[in-house]
């Protein structure tokens, strides 16, 4: 009775029992699976649109924190290097200069030891950027 009945009706109605079908898979595919993409930084790992943009600001702050690294020891050398030219003009040295030097020898060598012992502790790789929590 209601396989007869059922056949009729699929008989009928053929296309719009197949576009019910499509419409619903559309719309599970639509609104069940959010865009996903490999991370930036571990590429294992897929990330959706918000996490790949606090990716790529960590990667950012990163990228800045390093440059103003690498301004800081062009100054200490471009520092270095014209108190050398002082001396080798026969000038008598700035002990000011000198003091100042020092300490941002020591400075930067500081900063590169904490630098270190946190990567030790953290048990990250010089080569890997530190692992940020993940949403």
């Amino acid at each position: 009775m209601i396989g007869t009945e059922l056949k009729k009706m699929l008989k009928d109605k053929w296309p719009f029992v197949i576009s019910a079908i499509c419409c619903a898979g559309f719309a599970l595919y639509a609104f069940g699976c959010r865009p996903e993409t490999k991370s930036l930084i571990h590429p294992n790992i897929k990330v959706d649109r918000s996490e790949l943009n606090i990716e790529i600001d960590t990667l950012l702050a990163q990228y800045e924190n390093r440059v103003a690294d690498i301004e800081r020891q062009e100054q200490l050398r471009k520092f270095i290097f014209e108190q050398t030219l002082v001396v080798a003009q026969g000038n008598t040295l700035n002990p000011a200069g000198i003091i100042t030097a020092l300490f941002a020898i020591l400075g930067a060598g500081a900063t590169a030891d904490d630098v270190r012992l946190r990567r030790q502790r953290a048990k990250v790789p010089y080569y890997q950027p530190m692992k940020t929590e993940e949403a």
